[in-house]
């Protein structure tokens, strides 16, 4: 289809094939990223169809939806299934404070950001909890310990992540902090080691301190720790029976 063939249509984002470079998917999501800074493109503006955008730009459709892909894994675009793809409430936060642009003798520890590509995914369960006949009482916290039910459904989603746990071995937790708290105390004694990557999560590193536990960082590569580094760590000193 010619290029102008949506010349009178309405477009929500036109963008200018002649500013297009190979590889084209990205050069469209650097042009897109523009066009959110200056203020062209608002947060949760739906983006045109992939079929309407490859027509418009006369590019493979496939290019296009790796585009729309590339922006997704971006955090500055999210999909909803059967409705289309749209810009991010978050676009212009995830474009001006980005890891990718950080100098690689930089280490960016300034940003913690949700995952708002996800919201279509729970965006059903949320409905449905909140059409849920007995909302108040969901909504009441009176077992700290977790409900017969909230133990029976935690128990069920681990099997689907391979853990097998009944309910009666199960616990609720107020927040990862307090269940690694419970995960040390349970499985660690005072001077026993822990090899973790060399940037780890650094409440983490405080908790072991707490439990008298000795940290040892592991120098990693791309595909994460360094095995022998580990080893060598290893050979240094005798591991405990609860390692």
């Amino acid at each position: 289809m010619p290029i102008n063939s949506y010349e009178e249509y309405a477009l929500s984002w036109r963008p200018d094939k002649t500013q297009l470079t190979r590889p084209f998917y990205r050069s469209l999501i650097k042009r897109l990223e523009e066009d959110i800074l200056s203020g062209k493109l608002a947060k949760n503006t739906r983006l045109p169809s992939q079929r309407e955008l490859a027509d418009f730009l006369d590019l493979n459709f496939t290019t296009i939806g790796q585009a729309y892909r590339y922006g997704v894994e971006k955090g500055i675009l999210y999909s909803q299934i059967g409705s289309g793809t749209y810009v991010s409430a978050n676009a212009f936060d995830s474009i001006s404070i980005s890891t990718s642009n950080v100098a690689t003798h930089i280490i960016d520890l300034g940003l913690v950001s949700s995952f708002e590509e996800c919201n279509s995914l729970i965006l059903p369960t949320i409905q449905k909890v909140v059409n849920h006949s007995n909302i108040v009482g969901i909504m009441n916290y009176r077992e700290p310990q977790g409900s017969d039910y909230q133990l029976t459904t935690a128990s069920n989603w681990l099997k689907t992540q391979g853990v097998i746990a009944d309910k009666d071995t199960t616990a609720i937790v107020s927040g990862v902090q307090n269940g690694l708290a419970i995960a040390l105390a349970a499985l660690f004694s005072p001077g026993d080691r822990i090899a973790v990557d060399r940037y780890t999560y650094s409440n983490f590193i405080e908790l072991a301190h707490l439990f008298h536990l000795e940290i040892v960082p592991i120098d990693y590569d791309q595909e994460g720790m360094r095995p022998e580094v580990l080893a060598q760590e290893c050979r240094k000193k005798k591991y405990t029976d609860s390692l």
